[in-house]
């Protein structure tokens, strides 16, 4: 059952494109053997040639750019024998940067109690867009706090659209 909840807890929960979803399949356990995070994929199609980019870390964070040069090649050729996006394509392998994107339940779990932002599909009560202190999570979804409404404002995973952590700048990363 612990490896059931661990399972969980690492599988992406903002629904993704599918073209990403499929590249977060095929890849996750590949990337965790060699000791990394996939914490997000984004698929962005163009009319000539796309750009495929994947997010990684180190667990507990902190990801270098040596790590990036060793990590990018061996994706690279997974992604040639998977063949999972169609046509031309421009893979970038970076890390989260500070405004890092929350996609997994173990994701917003971690940053419980801090700022962040999340986007909908559709709007919730009149507003696609929330930012403010994250006050709960479940298996269904989250809870926020939002700062221009001033309400707690409750959002599925389902209705995600994107979600990411906001570093406050100003107070220096206070919560």
């Amino acid at each position: 059952m612990a490896d059931e909840d661990t399972s969980r807890n690492h599988r992406m929960v903002v629904q993704l494109n599918p073209t990403a979803e499929k590249v977060s399949t095929l890849l996750q356990a590949h990337i965790e053997r060699q000791g990394y995070d996939l914490v997000s994929v984004e698929y962005h199609k163009g009319t000539r040639s796309s750009l495929l980019r994947l997010l990684m870390d180190r667990p507990g964070g902190g990801i270098g750019l040596a790590d990036l040069e060793r990590l990018s090649p061996t994706l690279s050729d997974l992604l040639d024998v998977y063949d999972p996006v169609e046509g031309r394509y421009t893979l970038e392998v970076a890390s989260p940067g500070v405004n890092r994107p929350l996609t997994r339940r173990a994701d917003f779990e971690a940053f419980l109690g801090r700022r962040v932002k999340i986007r909908t599909q559709r709007a919730v009560d009149g507003q696609k867009s929330f930012i403010g202190e994250l006050a709960s999570v479940d298996a269904e979804g989250v809870e926020i706090d939002d700062e221009p409404s001033r309400r707690r404002v409750r959002i599925g995973f389902r209705e995600m659209k994107g979600a990411n952590y906001e570093y406050d700048f100003d107070g220096a990363g206070r919560r």
